[in-house]
């Protein structure tokens, strides 16, 4: 008769441990991991939501330049068939014609790659005493930068053929399109 106990108490004992690896064991860790979820999501954002933020940023910025970059050499290819002389001398560029003047130097490139005028848009090009920047001609680009907030979009639009068409000067014309981009 013993025995039949301890068979029973075995097979009751069996019963309840298949009992917990099938149901409760599972449904223990359902109802822990709906618990502990928000819990580690809150931990992954205190870890990497600040490197996730700087990714984003990274790669917004890289996007932007290298649109930015490929709209340039589009239009220094239109430059170099468009604006120079089929002899390549910049001295028969337009703005040439103010000898002395800081608008006929050429923007630099390095020494191995020939200068190009940029490229012009679409021939109309703004007196300076028409911008909305008092002095521009006057100004260095850091300067002509800090103003370019204020600006709105027509603006900016006058500042970047007017700068195109001039000095060339890669840092505002960047942020002109940059702001531009931004405001379209």
């Amino acid at each position: 008769m013993a025995d039949q106990r301890d068979d029973e108490a075995n097979g009751n004992l069996l019963n309840e441990r298949i009992l917990d690896l099938l149901i409760y064991i599972p449904a223990g860790i359902a109802v822990s991991v709906a618990d502990e979820i928000p819990k580690l999501a809150v931990r992954g954002r205190e870890r990497l939501g600040v490197r996730v933020s700087s990714a984003r940023a990274v790669g917004k910025y890289a996007v932007n330049a290298g649109r930015n970059e490929l709209v340039r050499r589009s239009r220094g290819l239109v430059g170099r068939t468009g604006d120079r002389s089929p002899g390549g001398d910049p001295s028969s560029h337009p703005a040439s014609e103010k000898e002395g003047s800081e608008d006929a130097t050429p923007p630099p490139g390095p020494p191995s790659s020939p200068r190009t005028w940029p490229a012009r848009g679409n021939g109309h090009v703004p007196a300076v005493s028409t911008l909305s920047i008092p002095g521009f001609d006057t100004l260095s680009a850091s300067q002509v930068v800090q103003r370019l907030d204020g600006l709105n979009r027509v603006e900016l639009v006058s500042v970047r053929a007017y700068e195109a068409s001039t000095r060339g000067r890669r840092t505002i014309l960047n942020r002109v399109d940059q702001l531009l981009d931004e405001r379209s």
